[in-house]
């Protein structure tokens, strides 16, 4: 089998092609980046990955059996088309699998909700595309808040804009290991799987 990962010089996208390249079972794995020098490290094929650029995609998607579509981080309409452009190249070159990397979050109400309801599109693109496919729903990363450790351990509290906002977080070694199976396990397909711990506040985090 034949994997591909996309987005491979970001760090969510370069943390799950290093755990599918260690744990590596008889598989091909080859990553797909917009600029592919800047993944050049990781030891593997990589292939430009461009989500702006379909007829590139369909090339680059050539051979490839399960795809990872890794979320973009352009703004929530322009992102909508990039994916679907992912997903229409894959159909072209014959991928018989995608699975997505989503979020959680609320639909209404709130700032980050736009970038939540694009998310749930491709979801819903990913689900009519007529592909085998898994998606998961990350919780926010925690390493951002790790590089202020330092600080909040002198001041004695973790004191942000955050207040009682609870939030479900994981790190991107764990999603890596999620997505890895999401991949590889067919009997997971035509679901969607929720990627987070159990809602905290920040105040409650130990910084110890």
């Amino acid at each position: 089998m034949t994997i591909a990962i996309t987005a491979v010089s970001g760090q969510l996208g370069g943390a799950i092609a290093r755990n599918l390249i260690e744990t590596a079972d008889g598989e091909t794995i080859i990553g797909l980046a917009r600029t592919p020098a800047n993944a050049k490290d990781l030891g593997i094929e990589i292939r430009a990955g461009d989500y702006g650029q379909p007829e590139q995609l369909r090339a680059s998607l050539a051979g490839v059996d399960t795809l990872l579509l890794v979320s973009g981080m352009d703004a929530p309409d322009a992102r909508i088309q990039q994916h679907r452009n992912v997903i229409e190249a894959a159909k072209a070159a014959g991928v018989q699998k995608i699975v997505y990397t989503s979020i959680q979050g609320v639909e209404e109400g709130t700032a980050f909700s736009p970038v939540v309801q694009s998310n749930r599109q491709t979801e819903a693109d990913v689900r009519d595309s007529g592909l085998a496919y898994a998606i998961g729903r990350n919780g926010i990363y925690i390493e951002p808040d790790v590089e202020y450790i330092e600080s909040y351990k002198a001041k004695g509290e973790i004191a942000n804009s955050a207040g009682a906002g609870k939030c479900g977080y994981t790190t991107r070694s764990e999603l890596a290991h999620a997505y890895a199976c999401l991949l590889r396990n067919d009997t997971l397909n035509g679901q969607t799987f929720n990627l987070w711990a159990l809602p905290s506040v920040k105040p409650s985090l130990p910084i110890t």
